[in-house]
């Protein structure tokens, strides 16, 4: 016999009231759309982030063109076209200095969120320093913020041991951590030159390849 859905659905319910025969197949009905929904934006390999933007108070994303949303789709980034001013933060570096977002205002920046602790953020801090390498000097800033607890010495000897030379902030009390709505770590959110939003992604990702230089080269060549 060929499955049948409905079948299923109603096997399911025999024996039950009305009142929880109800239930059930709303149940049934509720998981059968939040499917649907995960498997038709799985097929345009954005979904899973989709609600993350609106989480951070942020506008969820629109339209993109063609060209610009390869893009972002090339390195697994949910752009947001109506682009929302980035939460501000003040945060201590490892030598003690204040660090804020305003003073990278003019720049691109990727703000990272991570820990010692995260083997993703272990795999992909390497190739974020070949990225801040090659693109420094273009008006491009990378601002990992850790979100370790306790004493700063297991972050500076992380930081000692891939010879990491992008800013590192700390953020122990994970206020900065909360006001992005960071969900898991690694998650890098790309910042333009006006301090907005442009896109967001989390886990690893591959940032020493041809798919993240195009990417930030397309936001540098960004007008004003």
């Amino acid at each position: 016999m060929p499955f049948d859905p409905k079948i299923v659905l109603a096997s399911g319910v025999e024996g039950l009231s009305d009142r929880r025969k109800g239930r059930r197949v709303q149940f049934w009905i509720g998981l059968a759309a939040v499917l649907a929904l995960l498997v038709s934006g799985a097929a345009l390999g954005l979904s899973q982030f989709e609600d993350i933007f609106a989480a951070a108070g942020l506008s969820r994303p629109k339209k993109v063109s063609g060209d610009d949303l390869e893009l972002f789709r090339r390195m697994s980034f949910l752009p947001n076209a109506e682009r929302m001013e980035a939460p501000a933060y003040r945060l201590k570096t490892l030598d003690g200095q204040n660090r804020t977002l305003q003073q990278d205002r003019g720049k691109v920046v990727l703000v990272n969120f991570w820990a010692t602790w995260c083997p993703p953020c272990l795999r992909e801090m390497p190739a974020m320093q070949l990225l801040y390498e090659k693109f420094q000097d273009r008006e491009f800033e990378i601002v990992a913020v850790s979100v370790d607890q306790g004493n700063s010495e297991a972050v500076r000897k992380f930081v000692n041991n891939l010879k990491l030379s992008f800013p590192i902030v700390l953020d122990p009390d994970q206020v900065t951590k909360q006001a992005y709505r960071v969900r898991a770590l690694p998650t890098t959110f790309i910042v333009d030159r006006l301090g907005r939003v442009v896109a967001l992604g989390m886990g690893a990702r591959e940032w020493d390849g041809e798919a993240a230089f195009g990417l930030i080269e397309h936001l540098l060549a960004e007008k004003r």
